[in-house]
C-alpha cells in the first residue's frame, strides 16, 4: 500500500443516515465530464430557438422524472416515489418557468445558460425563506438543472452509474436520480462528502436498505479500490483495516446476517402458506409492480398474486404509443411468470403526473382534476382498444382481471364494458384465445365512486381501492405536497369510512375488494382494514413479509 496512504487517518466519521454494516472494496464515483461543467453554447441562436430547445429538453426530463417515479413506487414505495414527482413539479413552476424566460429573452442567454441563471435565482429565493425543507430542496434544483443540461447535449439521465465490482460506493454526493439508478446487486454500501439525514438521498437509502454514510469531509482518492469497513450504524469508516480488524468485523457481519437470513426464512414458512387472522379469515397478500421483471422477487417475497400492474409504465419514456403485440407480449410476460395466480392490470392512468407528450394533451391548470386515466382512454377509443384486446388476448394464458382508473360514475363503467364487448368480437371473429370470463373491476378512488358504490358494484366483480387518490380527493390535500403530509396522515378516518362503505356494497353482490394505495402497507391500519371487511391488500414487494406476518396477528 502506499505510505502516504498510512499518513492519512483510518478511522473516518459521519452522519449515519442508514444503518448496518458492510465490508468491501471502495470505488470513487468519477462522473464524465458534468453536464454542469460543459461550456455554454458559444453562439445562441434566436431567442425563440433556444426557448424550443429548452422546452423539448423540459419535456424530456419531466418524462425520465416519470419513469424513475414509476420504477421507485413498485420497488421501494409511493412515499419515495413521491420525490421524483415533486422534481418533475417543480420543473411545471411558473416562477421558475417565468425565471428562463426572463433569461433567455431579455438577457440572450442560450438555453443552457438560461437553466443555470434561473435555478440560481430560484435557489436563492428558496434559500432565503426561513423553512428547512424549503431551503434543503435548493439542492433538488441543482440536481434537476443538471438533468436539463443534460438533455440539451442529448444525454440521458435514465442510465445509471457501472459499478465494476461490488463496493462501497464513494462520492462527492449523489442526487435521487443517480441513487435510485445504481446496481443494487453490486452496491454494499454509500459514502458521500457532503449530504444531511434530510436529503432525498439519504431518504432513499433508508428504504432501499443500504448502509449510508454522508458527510465525511473527504476522502483520498488513493484508497480507490482498496477494503474498508463500513459501520453506519456506529457512523465510522475505517480505511486500510489491519488482518485483525477485518477478520472480527466480517465475523460480527457475518452474525447479523446469520439473525436476519434466520428471520427471512419464518418470513418465508408465513408466505408458504395462506394469510389468516387469529378468527381463522383469510387475507390474500398481492404485490404492486410495474412489469414482469419485478415478478420473480415478488414471487420471492410471498406474493399470492398481482394486485395492480401499472400498465402506464409500458407507455412512460416512448416516442409514440406501443402497439398490440408490444402491449400483449408484456403482459403475457407477467401472466405467464405468474402461473394459476391472478394477475390485475390497471388499465391506462395517464395524465396528471404521468404526461405521454405523444399524446398532445392540453396544459391545464390542474391536470389532478382534468383529463387522465379513464377519462383519456375513452375519448381515444383506439388507444383503449388497442390495450383492451393486448389484455384479453393475454387472458388466455393464465389468471387475468382487468380494472378501470378514475371512475365516478356508472355511465364510465357502461361504456368500458360496451368497448371491451368490441374487443371480444373482434378477437372472436379473427379465431384468436381469450377468457370470456375475464374478471372486470374498477378502483375506488374517487369520493363519487366509493358515494356511488352500490350501484357500481351491481356492474363489476371486484373494487380495488387507490388510497393515495382517495386520500387526496377526500381531504382537498396534495398528497404529494411535504407541508401536508401530517395532515393526511392525521385524517384517515373518512377514507377508511368509505373503504368500509365500498367493502358492504361488494360483497352484497358476491364480489371482492382489495387495497391497493400506501394504506394498505400501513401496518397500524391493517386491523382497521381487515375489520372493514378487505379481501386482498396489495403492496410494494419490500412489504410483503410484514404485512403477512402483521395479518396473522390481526383479530
Amino acid at each position: 500500500m502506499d505510505t502516504r496512504k498510512r499518513a492519512e487517518r483510518r478511522l473516518v466519521s459521519g452522519i449515519g443516515v442508514s444503518g448496518g454494516c458492510a465490508a468491501g472494496r471502495l470505488f470513487f464515483l468519477r462522473s464524465e465530464e458534468k453536464a454542469e461543467d460543459a461550456p455554454e453554447k458559444s453562439a445562441p441562436t434566436s431567442s425563440e430557438e433556444e426557448w424550443e430547445r429548452l422546452s423539448v429538453a423540459l419535456e424530456k426530463v419531466k418524462t425520465e422524472l416519470a419513469v424513475l417515479a414509476e420504477r421507485t413506487q413498485t420497488s421501494v414505495g409511493e412515499e419515495e416515489a413521491g420525490i421524483f414527482r415533486i422534481h418533475g413539479m417543480l420543473l411545471e413552476d411558473d416562477d421558475l418557468l417565468d425565471a428562463l424566460r426572463e433569461e433567455l429573452f431579455r438577457k440572450g442567454k442560450s438555453a443552457e445558460g438560461a437553466i443555470e441563471a434561473g435555478v440560481d435565482r430560484f435557489s436563492a429565493i428558496l434559500g432565503a425563506l426561513d423553512d428547512p425543507y424549503l431551503a434543503a430542496r435548493t439542492a433538488d434544483l441543482a440536481d434537476l438543472a443538471a438533468q436539463v443540461k443534460r438533455a440539451l447535449r442529448g444525454i440521458s439521465s435514465a442510465e445509471g452509474a457501472v459499478l465494476p465490482y461490488p463496493c462501497l460506493l464513494v462520492a462527492e454526493d449523489l442526487s435521487p436520480s443517480e441513487t435510485i439508478l445504481l446496481d443494487r446487486s453490486s452496491l454494499l454500501g454509500l459514502i458521500t462528502f457532503r449530504g444531511t439525514p434530510s436529503s432525498h438521498t439519504a431518504i432513499l437509502a433508508r428504504a432501499m436498505g443500504i448502509p449510508a454514510l454522508v458527510n465525511v469531509g473527504s476522502l483520498d482518492p488513493l484508497y480507490d479500490g482498496e477494503t474498508a469497513l463500513l459501520d453506519a450504524t456506529a457512523e465510522t469508516l475505517l480505511l486500510a483495516p489491519t488482518e485483525e480488524e477485518e477478520l472480527a468485523f466480517l465475523e460480527r457481519v457475518e452474525r447479523e446476517r446469520r439473525i436476519a437470513r434466520e428471520h427471512e426464512a419464518y418470513l418465508r414458512t408465513l408466505g408458504e402458506r395462506p394469510a389468516l387472522t387469529q378468527s381463522g379469515r383469510r387475507v390474500l397478500i398481492y404485490a404492486n409492480i410495474g412489469d414482469g421483471s419485478e415478478t420473480e422477487n415478488a414471487l420471492a417475497k410471498g406474493a399470492e398474486g398481482i394486485g395492480l400492474l401499472r400498465s402506464e409504465f409500458l407507455y412512460l419514456g416512448l416516442r409514440e404509443l406501443p402497439s398490440e403485440e408490444t402491449l400483449f407480449h408484456a403482459y403475457a410476460d407477467v401472466v405467464l411468470r405468474m402461473g394459476d395466480r391472478r394477475t390485475v392490470i390497471r388499465t391506462l392512468d395517464a395524465g396528471a403526473d404521468k404526461q405521454l407528450p405523444y399524446l398532445g394533451l392540453a396544459e391545464e391548470e390542474n391536470p389532478a382534476l382534468g383529463m387522465r386515466a379513464i377519462r383519456i382512454c375513452l375519448a381515444r377509443r383506439e388507444i383503449f382498444k388497442t390495450q383492451l384486446r393486448a389484455i384479453l388476448r393475454a387472458s388466455a394464458l393464465g389468471r387475468l382481471a382487468v380494472m378501470l382508473p378514475m371512475i365516478v360514475s356508472p355511465k364510465e363503467v357502461e361504456a368500458s364494458r360496451a368497448l371491451l364487448s368490441e374487443c371480444m368480437e373482434e378477437l372472436r371473429a379473427e379465431g384468436k384465445a381469450f377468457d370470456r370470463e375475464l374478471e372486470f373491476g374498477i378502483m375506488i378512488e374517487t369520493p363519487a365512486a366509493a358515494l356511488r358504490a352500490r350501484e357500481l358494484a351491481e356492474q363489476v366483480d371486484f373494487f380495488s381501492v387507490g388510497t393515495n387518490d382517495l386520500l387526496q380527493y377526500t381531504l382537498a390535500a396534495d398528497r404529494q405536497n411535504p407541508l401536508l403530509a401530517q395532515l393526511c396522515e392525521e385524517n384517515a378516518e373518512p377514507v377508511l369510512r368509505l373503504i368500509g362503505e365500498a367493502a358492504d356494497a361488494i360483497h352484497a353482490t358476491g364480489g371482492w375488494i382489495g387495497v391497493c394505495g400506501e394504506m394498505a402497507a400501513d401496518l397500524r391500519l391493517t386491523q382497521r382494514l381487515v375489520s372493514l371487511g378487505v379481501d386482498e391488500l396489495s403492496v410494494a414487494p419490500p412489504y410483503l413479509p410484514s404485512l403477512r406476518r402483521r395479518v396473522t396477528e390481526c383479530e
